[in-house]
């Protein structure tokens, strides 16, 4: 009997987007065949980058278009930014999806300068996180560091938002998926300002297509600092939003409280807040007081959502492994064919 799918986050909006047929039998640029605009471009973006083009890999950049396997797959492809993030800055991008995703894995994170782009060009793997150089979260909900993979969100796939917000005064990377924040994922990122760190993106899926909609880079600073606190407590963000004085601010820092647009799937299926935060399988869902390691000293009543990244390291009941479901398992090449 096959295992039970795991339920899939719905887009961000309700706008129409291709099918798998659609994107296998088109003869032009995929891209052109998305027409929403839905959340691109927010006012306060500033150093807008672009993804690095390289001859060598199997991807196909155009401006802020990422095609992997324009062809057919076979292995991993990897692309990072043009530019390495500054230190002593926060930076957030966002990239929306615009092909269904399947396969072996596509992931979303970062990476240092040591890491070698063609190293799985010919192996199916989830690349980012698979050594110390690089972390990944990947569209099966989970993240990866050190070759570890543990629960972190819901599943996601087509027309859905992945945010990053990395603190390189901190070493924190957390993620985003349709610009609802799921809790620090990793502290741990190198803060030394001699380590170069890119935005990077990998998939195993023929023609599965990335967009990066917005980008920012701030520097730290108290005001950050002030205004990232007071975002957390939604009365006092509805109070910053009045004061017409703020507007300059509010659009400079709109990442650490961005405006959310729910799709009619998403209103239909309202997640309760922990629980979309530490969202997994039923086998790995635990009860809240569970999610946390013992050793941390917190009010969990008081505080999951900012804790929500202390995620319990336990996998299942009797320790095995979650068994693969039959996307997963296709081959990248063979599922658009289908």
């Amino acid at each position: 009997m096959l295992p039970k799918q795991e339920a899939c986050n719905p887009g961000f909006c309700d706008c129409p987007f291709p099918n798998s047929i659609e994107v296998t039998n088109h003869k032009g640029h995929i891209p052109d065949l998305v027409k929403c605009r839905c959340g691109e471009d927010v006012p306060g973006n500033v150093s807008p980058w672009r993804w690095h083009v390289s001859e060598e890999s199997d991807a196909l950049v155009t401006d802020r278009d990422i095609i992997f396997h324009p062809t057919y797959s076979q292995g991993t492809a990897i692309v990072r930014g043009e530019h390495a993030l500054k230190p002593g800055m926060v930076h957030f991008w966002e990239m929306r999806v615009i092909t269904a995703l399947a396969g072996t894995d596509v992931m979303f994170g970062i990476g240092t300068g040591s890491i070698n782009l063609e190293q799985f060009k010919f192996h199916f793997v989830s690349a980012l996180g698979t050594n110390a150089q690089s972390w990944g979260f990947s569209y099966s909900g989970r993240v990866q560091h050190c070759g570890e993979q543990i629960p972190y969100g819901q599943k996601f796939s087509q027309g859905c938002l992945i945010g990053v917000y990395l603190d390189r005064t901190n070493g924190h990377l957390e993620f985003f998926l349709n610009r609802r924040p799921l809790g620090v994922a990793y502290t741990n990122v190198p803060t030394d300002p001699d380590v170069d760190i890119y935005p990077m993106v990998c998939s195993t899926a023929a023609k599965s297509v990335i967009r990066l909609i917005n980008c920012t880079s701030q520097p730290v600073t108290l005001q950050l600092r002030a205004f990232q606190a007071l975002a957390k407590d939604p009365a006092k963000l509805t109070e910053l939003r009045q004061m017409p004085g703020l507007k300059g601010i509010l659009q400079a820092y709109w990442f650490m409280a961005p405006p959310i647009r729910y799709s009619r799937r998403s209103r239909e299926n309202e997640f309760d807040l922990g629980d979309e935060a530490v969202l997994s399988s039923s086998k790995l869902r635990l009860s809240r007081k569970q999610k946390y390691k013992e050793s941390d000293d917190v009010n969990i009543d008081e505080d999951l959502y900012a804790n929500a990244h202390k995620i319990s390291l336990r996998r299942s009941e009797s320790g095995d492994e979650e068994h693969a479901s039959v996307q997963e398992m296709c081959d990248e090449y063979f599922h658009y064919l289908l």
